[in-house]
């Protein structure tokens, strides 16, 4: 049943010269009513990754499946029994409220939304129509609530990163990286066509190298922007920084300024979307640092390249420089050396 919610006094009967009054109809005390179906309200989930909004659906090439949640308004109280429908002419979401969703005041259903025929539809406000039913009060076929205007739904073209054809993958490259050179990704990045049935590369897009850490506090994706480019006419995209840098700031770092080096640093391409589109990351790609086994080498090599640094001993470091580069034995080594060199300032990082 769906109960409206009244003044106490109002739901008792008057009397009047021992004469029983008939009480109040009854009103909702605050807020909208039950049967307003503005007041209702219905919202459409999607993967993370898509960055959509409650009313938008993505959708690639194939129905998408997504779940439907219909809430009741504030001062409307549903019981078990109760019946919904949210549709359009792409999606249909239906359910009986169970006495655990009564209380809750909401319930939810997986439905499945068509692919469009064509492009065009992406963005347009497509009307959405909203029922529900009093199963103890309502008569069979007859909405107590029925409105064909619940708001609107909007379709979006799925985009999605695809490198040698794995789906959500960008490829980063230069594994295990070594602190102070360059770690490159890239992928094409692909949009969803109805209209063809396939998916293009989409041009013209700017995609954001992002990173993280395995642990600690830069262990999110908030705020670890490196560097960004636009997609070339075929949608390709290659993105590079330069790891060694400084810790990020509030704006996140500039390319060539991070990330820090330790440890395993995960990477990741992301578009942001638009009104037409969704957005879409790739899977996070781990890139271990390359470490270097002092052992293979004389005795306190490490301790004597550490101590000139923090001397900021260039002579020293040079004498070390060509002792691990003639020959050439390890190029990790090398790098440990010249990273030495570029942070006391006896080399410039050229």
């Amino acid at each position: 049943m769906i109960k409206r919610l009244i003044a106490g006094a109002a739901s008792l009967a008057l009397t009047l010269g021992g004469v029983a009054l008939a009480a109040a109809p009854a009103q909702a005390l605050t807020g909208a009513t039950c049967d307003d179906g503005d007041a209702w309200s219905w919202s459409i989930a999607n993967a993370a990754r898509y960055q959509a909004g409650p009313h938008e659906a993505v959708v690639g090439l194939s129905d998408a499946i997504r779940t439907v949640t219909i809430k009741a308004p504030t001062g409307c109280t549903v019981e078990a029994g109760d019946t919904w429908r949210v549709y359009n002419g792409y999606f249909s979401a239906q359910g009986t409220f169970n006495t655990e969703e009564a209380a809750a005041g909401k319930d939810t259903d997986r439905a499945s939304v068509k692919v469009p025929t064509s492009n065009a539809v992406a963005g347009d406000e497509i009307p959405v129509k909203l029922k529900v039913n009093d199963s103890s009060a309502g008569i069979p076929g007859v909405w107590d609530v029925d409105d064909s205007n619940a708001g609107s739904l909007v379709l979006l073209r799925r985009t999605l990163f695809k490198y040698k054809g794995v789906t959500d993958w960008m490829e980063f490259t230069n594994e295990p990286y070594i602190c102070g050179e360059a770690v490159e990704g890239a992928a094409p990045l692909l949009r969803a066509s109805w209209t063809s049935k396939r998916y293009l590369g989409y041009a013209g897009r700017t995609v954001r190298m992002e990173y993280r850490l395995t642990d600690g506090q830069d262990s999110a994706w908030a705020n670890r922007f490196l560097f960004s480019d636009r997609t070339d006419d075929s949608g390709y995209v290659e993105l590079i920084d330069f790891l060694g840098g400084k810790e990020e700031g509030p704006g996140g770092v500039l390319s060539d300024d991070g990330p820090p080096c330790g440890g395993t640093i995960v990477f990741r391409g992301h578009y942001g979307g638009n009104a037409t589109s969704s957005g879409t990351w790739s899977n996070g790609d781990a890139i271990a640092e390359a470490t270097i086994d002092w052992e293979k080498y004389r005795p306190h090599l490490k301790e004597e390249i550490d101590a000139a640094g923090m001397a900021k001993d260039c002579a020293k470091l040079e004498e070390l420089a060509h002792e691990v580069a003639n020959p050439l034995r390890d190029e990790v080594l090398w790098a440990y050396v010249f990273r030495w060199g570029v942070q006391t300032g006896c080399w410039e990082d050229d």
